[in-house]
């Protein structure tokens, strides 16, 4: 793989991948092998008109090649291209023309060409990046050259936006080495076959209506499911589903659904998201569904695409652990998700990973699935109905029910279904931080710390069982707006500890009420969190006789008069916390 600029973010993404993916090699009457090869890039034709002769791979231009062959924005050096090999009008007389091949990128698999600039790409909403390949090998058809653009005003230096920028370019290379609608016709077998048919021109047939080249059901398959919908209502639900052996193999074992085709593609979200994404109501933090919610990860099924495309060998122990949908059963997969809210309701079990709480004011404050955020319930009212298929509720409280059908999760590529998504703060259309727990960066102000809580590496989100109240000698006060907090833990023999501002709390069993009173400079705040279940964060927790019977820990309650700030002090605190809070909370959920 060859690289091109010397960008932090791309640096760390090419040390990353040279773990995970490795070219696998297959040539005729020899063992298939890992490893680097010859890379040159063919020179883009005059007239974007190319011709292919029967049994050569090569490709012709008419008449002339261009005098500049770019990559997305970025001119390819001469020393990567070539010779220039055109045909005459008639297609009868072909050869070489022009200045010989020059010596290209030895010792690479892939190119990469990376850029900086700033296109009319960057000008639509929320891309931070955006890469393609460029040119394919002539015999497995793999990708060997590709482009990243970084948009210039999209790159932030704070430490809070590194992983959601790194992660977002990660993403789209994947696109360029092989995730792809465009290259999903040229997959191969594990012995160099194509997946795909092909004509005597080498190519697949051409799907016009797509744009595409269209794929063989080896590849993809259009399943239909029954889809439950508000008022005891079932309709068809169409899907395109990646059926290629280890995907099959990989989305079985993570939903626990042996029957379960392969893994769904995106429905939804038109050109470039659509095909081009696992989907996002089944895979929601998946690095390579097609937004960025929170907490993007690359699983196992990601690794196992690039495999079965016939191009990579994967190791798998760098895959990433997701969390969403793991184990949840044939209905959670093949199922809409009002069949599983009904479900667990039924069962009298939460009906995560989903959630039925509007978004309103105040906030009802919640944790990420994996307890590493803040987060709020995405449920919210659209200004008109959402399509039939996609309505889910028979009942919301405080909401009519004529209006019942206005209501769905706020991202739409996830067919409206309402999960619990972390947020940020920002404060007159600035950003500020976001409700990741361990960021340090994200600790808010000690005016704004209306939950006593503490931001770093080592923190975690917990419920609290009420709204913390701030005390002084003759003030009392909360905010609107509590459910949930960010606070510091430790694994310990005993089991797990809470810190809160610096006071020690054991958790001895998940769900054991936890009653705070600290002191944060002149204020006293007290409140009650609950225990998470020690094996959420700890290897070794106490086994059950080993757990003592009390289910509440009290710290002594602090008097608030011990130590009164003067009163000039009280009333400009009372002042700031009175203050309508300008800060607005924006979900994340960028392309």
């Amino acid at each position: 793989m060859g690289e091109t600029v010397n960008h932090p973010i791309i640096s760390y993404f090419i040390s990353h991948l040279f773990g995970c993916l490795v070219v696998w090699v297959i040539k005729a009457d020899e063992e298939p092998f890992c490893g680097l090869m010859f890379v040159s890039v063919v020179r883009q034709c005059a007239t974007n008109q190319y011709m292919r002769k029967r049994g050569d791979p090569h490709r012709y231009c008419q008449e002339a090649c261009a005098e500049v062959t770019r990559c997305g924005p970025v001119i390819v050096p001469q020393h990567h291209l070539q010779q220039c090999k055109v045909c005459s009008d008639s297609g009868k007389s072909c050869g070489p023309t022009g200045p010989p091949d020059g010596p290209g990128v030895d010792g690479s698999d892939f190119v990469l060409y990376v850029s900086g600039v700033t296109t009319e790409r960057c000008g639509q909403e929320n891309i931070v990046a955006y890469a393609a390949y460029c040119q394919l090998e002539a015999e497995l058809d793999r990708p060997i050259a590709g482009y990243a653009n970084l948009c210039p005003a999209m790159i932030s230096s704070q430490p809070q936006e590194f992983e959601g920028m790194l992660s977002t370019v990660k993403h789209e290379i994947i696109h360029a080495l092989g995730f792809s609608a465009g290259l999903f016709a040229f997959y191969h077998d594990d012995e160099g076959k194509p997946l795909t048919p092909r004509f005597a021109s080498g190519l697949p047939a051409f799907n016009e209506s797509l744009g595409l080249y269209q794929w063989s059901e080896a590849v993809i398959r259009r399943v239909s499911r029954l889809w439950d919908i508000r008022g005891a209502e079932m309709v068809r639900h169409h899907v395109h589903v990646l059926v290629t052996p280890r995907v099959v193999e990989e989305a079985r074992r993570h939903f626990n659904c042996p029957i379960l085709e392969g893994m769904e593609l995106e429905n939804q979200g038109g050109m470039g998201t659509e095909l081009n994404h696992w989907e996002k109501r089944l895979l929601e933090n998946e690095a390579m569904t097609g937004s960025h919610t929170q907490n993007r990860v690359f699983s196992r099924l990601t690794l196992a695409i690039m495999e079965d495309s016939g191009w990579y060998r994967a190791n798998y122990s760098l895959a990433q652990r997701l969390d969403w949908g793991r184990g949840l059963g044939c209905d959670f997969v093949m199922k809409s998700c009002k069949f599983w809210m009904d479900k667990q309701q039924q069962r009298r079990h939460p009906v995560t990973p989903y959630c039925d709480t509007v978004r309103a004011s105040p906030l009802q404050l919640t944790c990420r699935q994996d307890q590493l955020a803040v987060a709020v319930c995405n449920l919210q009212k659209y200004p008109q109905e959402l399509p039939l298929e996609y309505q889910y509720f028979d009942q919301i409280p405080d909401v009519a029910t004529d209006q019942l059908s206005f209501f769905g999760g706020a991202v739409e590529i996830a067919d409206y279904c309402p999960f619990s998504q972390e947020f940020s703060w920002h404060l007159s259309g600035e950003y500020q931080r976001n409700s990741y727990c361990r960021v340090l960066e994200n600790q808010p102000d000690l005016w704004r710390n209306y939950g006593a809580e503490q931001y770093g590496p080592d923190s975690v989100c917990l419920y609290q069982k009420s709204a913390f109240v701030m005390e002084q000698c003759t003030r009392k006060m909360t905010y609107p707006d509590w459910g949930s907090g960010c606070y510091k833990v430790s694994c310990t023999n005993q089991g797990l500890t809470v810190f809160v501002q610096n006071r020690s709390f054991h958790c001895s069993r998940k769900g054991q009420l936890l009653s705070v009173s600290v002191r944060v400079g002149n204020w006293v705040y007290n409140g009650v969190l609950v225990c998470p279940a020690c094996s959420n964060f700890c290897s070794s927790c106490p086994l059950p006789h080993q757990i003592p019977p009390i289910n509440t820990t009290r710290s002594n309650p602090i008097d608030p008069c011990s130590s009164s700030p003067g009163l000039a002090i009280t009333l400009w605190l009372l002042l700031l916390n009175l203050l309508p809070l300008v800060a607005g909370l924006l979900l994340c959920h960028c392309s």
